[in-house]
């Protein structure tokens, strides 16, 4: 999958591809695991489709973070409430944020 196909789609599109690779990954890892697959190069270029999703996945929320903090709506001061109210599909953590809004702010 190219990366223009990647940044076309949908955050939902994204969530069912990333969950629907992580397990076609296991799969492979497993059938390699019993008995050797016909092409182990498989597992690499699933591992490596589920990096570049999941890459994809953080930037958007990462760009949602940046309005925000750029509009004003996201402060130091409201943003562990923020992190409560907002669950994000990436691993984005406070420092994060408040790492974001430092740089907005400049």
């Amino acid at each position: 999958m190219k990366s223009s196909e990647i940044k076309a789609l949908s955050v939902e599109e994204l969530k069912d591809k990333i969950s629907s690779s992580e397990k076609a990954l296991q799969s492979l890892k497993f059938g390699n695991a019993i008995s050797p697959i016909e092409n182990p190069m498989q597992i690499r270029d699933v591992r490596r489709l589920v990096a570049r999703l999941k890459t994809e996945l953080h930037a958007r929320d990462l760009e949602a973070l940046k309005g925000k903090a750029g509009s004003g709506d996201l402060t130091n001061l409201n943003a562990k409430a923020f992190m409560a109210d907002n669950k994000f599909d990436s691993t984005i953590n406070l420092a994060k944020v408040k790492k974001v809004i430092k740089v907005a702010g400049k």
